[in-house]
């Protein structure tokens, strides 16, 4: 075996070990965001839409939501129905537009996120303190270069017919 060989090899080894990291990375992002209460799906439109629909706001379109999170309407709306009737959530009709129905969480529903989100901010301070500022630093780095360019292929694949 070749130099140039032996060096292909460990490039291949490194990149399958390169791609079972980043699919531990989902597993690890369950334990970070345990929820005895709610399903990742609504965990996930609810964090989503007390981001884009702060206390007090109006709320936002079933359609836009979907747009957001790129899921359909139908796929939004069953999972606002759930968080409905958990009372995490509510619809009313647009003012303006009475063919739409607006989405926003409730004070239970922005209350839950915020306790969630106390916890989770936690547990990366344990895990930026077991790092240490530069690794932590580095590690912010790679990673957001790394969904960079991955979030850049998946749209390019995406656009494909």
């Amino acid at each position: 075996m070749t130099d140039k060989d032996r060096q292909a090899a460990n490039i291949d080894n490194l990149t399958k070990e390169l791609a079972l990291v980043f699919g531990q990375l989902k597993r690890v992002g369950h334990v970070f965001s345990p929820s005895n209460d709610l399903r990742p799906s609504e965990s996930n439109l609810l964090v989503n839409l007390t981001y884009l629909c702060p206390p007090g706001a109006k709320g936002i379109k079933v359609s836009e939501l979907g747009k957001h999170l790129k899921i359909t309407s139908a796929a939004v709306t069953h999972v606002v129905q759930s968080l409905e009737q958990g009372g995490y959530v509510v619809r009313k009709m647009d003012s303006k537009d009475r063919r739409s129905i607006l989405v926003s969480a409730t004070e239970a529903g922005h209350a839950y996120i915020e306790a969630r989100e106390k916890d989770l901010f936690n547990r990366f301070q344990h895990l930026r303190e077991h790092l240490g500022t530069e690794d932590t630093e580095q590690l912010v780095r790679i990673l957001s270069k790394s969904i960079k360019y991955l979030s850049v292929y998946q749209d390019h694949n995406e656009a494909k017919p």
